[in-house]
């Protein structure tokens, strides 16, 4: 068992500090936010993560898990590993503001009285750990402190909705440090959740930074790639969806990543990007290649957009629409950068009435738009009444649908976000059906007599 110490109880900070518990470390979670604190010990996590409330409850059950109000108090039961995982938010530059990083710093400099090691895991610019460093020693020097520390970067590599599975059984665990005593703790640590073949890697502190985002821009680059390829298959009259196959079951590209839609939003990926296209101007090395990333995914979701007002000849006043998906993903109910939100304001604008549901992100949309949206309990409410309905969200009881349901809608369009059916499914039922690289092509809802496709074939039609 060791003792560890987690600063912020947000979404990296409580995962990580419930999945090290759940190990049986003794974990100590800094949060200020009383009210948080004690939200937290009646049970309710503040924010939806499939299966992460049944670790919080567990682990503050055996005691495993603790929550304290400031760094002096953790500091106390002499940690032997501290993580900072406060938020750095983008600001207007998009440049990280690192502000809760230094003083997390600069608190820890002024209460340390033992050795230990101090690791980065929120998202953080190349040379943050450097940074750190320094504005621990200084406070140390300010108290003529002897005590010594290390500093590492272990970014995380959680994706909402699954973040437990990916800190228990991560794909790789990143460890940049620069002193075989760190590399020697965190390899302890981590030793039990290595067990299914995952490796630790080892590298330098700046290494580690740039591969948090170099790993994420290359995810959101394969979803700005496959958007812009789905342009162009509506150009062609390909299907967007069939050349994902062609291409995925190339060993070399696989399945990852590889969905055309309307874009990425939440709180990662438009962030990160924002930070690397910064550093790379701030280091004169411009980051083009991920400049176009981002400009491809803002204007994935104005083409979408301009495909809903282009039905409607651009005339949606009065017209009820409605909406399946408000969370920027399934799974989660983060609207952190969601299109929903780009779409909900440009229909507001035109003056459209908008009903929709999502089932996790309700109460965090509606203190975003207030009453100036209808949110409906189900997702049949939302169509009982509508003209047309949008999906934004591909959750799984939106995947499985009787399109029957559909023929309700009053102008017979379902506009798709996120390409969950096909052409053929709606074509059936008489409703035109808007999706995402998949618009020019002949609907053919028959089979050749002829065509007896083998088990090895990879149909175009799956």
């Amino acid at each position: 068992m060791k003792k560890i110490a987690v600063i912020g109880a947000g979404y990296v900070g409580l995962v990580t500090a419930a999945c090290l518990a759940q190990k049986n470390n003794q974990v100590f979670v800094i949060e200020r936010d009383l009210q948080k604190i004690t939200s937290l010990l009646n049970g309710n996590v503040p924010f939806y993560e499939p299966g992460l409330e049944h670790i919080v409850a567990s682990a503050i059950h055996t005691k495993h898990l603790v929550f304290v109000n400031n760094i002096a108090q953790a500091l106390t039961e002499e940690p032997e590993i501290i993580f900072s995982c406060v938020g750095t938010p983008s600001q207007e530059d998009g440049v990280a503001d690192l502000s809760y990083v230094w003083a997390a710093a600069a608190e820890i400099g002024k209460t340390l009285n033992k050795y230990a090691l101090i690791v980065n895991k929120s998202t953080v610019p190349v040379g943050t750990g450097d940074r750190v460093r320094q504005v621990i020693q200084l406070e140390l020097d300010r108290r003529a402190s002897s005590v010594t520390f290390d500093v590492a970067s272990n970014p995380e590599f959680l994706k909402e909705g699954d973040a437990v599975n990916d800190f228990l059984m991560p794909d790789r665990i990143i460890a940049g440090v620069d002193s075989e005593k760190a590399h020697h703790l965190l390899a302890d640590l981590y030793y039990p959740f290595l067990s299914h073949g995952a490796p630790l890697v080892t590298m330098s502190i700046a290494s580690a930074e740039l591969t948090k985002y170099a790993s994420n821009a290359m995810l959101a680059t394969r979803i700005s790639f496959m958007n812009q390829m789905a342009l162009l298959a509506d150009k062609l009259g390909a299907d967007i969806s069939d050349v994902k196959k062609g291409m995925a079951l190339d060993k070399r590209i696989g399945w990852a990543f590889l969905n055309a839609g309307i874009g990425y939003g939440g709180s990662c990926f438009p962030k990160d990007i924002k930070a690397l296209i910064h550093m790379g101007s701030s280091t004169g090395q411009r980051m083009t290649l991920v400049e176009e990333v981002e400009h491809v995914n803002d204007l994935q979701k104005q083409l979408f957009i301009n495909q809903i007002l282009t039905h409607y000849h651009n005339n949606i006043a009065g017209k009820k629409i409605g909406l399946w998906g408000l969370a920027f993903k399934p799974e989660t109910d983060d609207i952190r950068c969601a299109p929903s939100i780009d779409v909900i304001n440009k229909l507001l604008g035109q003056g459209a009435h908008i009903t929709a549901y999502d089932p996790a992100a309700t109460a965090n949309m509606r203190a975003l738009f207030k009453d100036t949206i209808t949110f409906a309990q189900t997702a049949d409410d939302v169509i009982k009444n509508a003209d047309c309905l949008i999906i934004l969200t591909e959750w799984q009881e939106f995947l499985h649908v009787d399109f029957e349901k559909f023929t309700v809608l009053k102008d017979n369009v379902v506009f798709d976000g996120r390409n969950c059916y096909t052409p053929e499914q709606l074509s059936h039922y008489g409703i035109k059906y808007v999706s995402v690289g998949r618009n020019t092509v002949t609907v053919n809802t028959t089979q050749s007599a002829h065509s007896s496709p083998t088990h090895a074939t990879v149909s175009a039609m799956m």
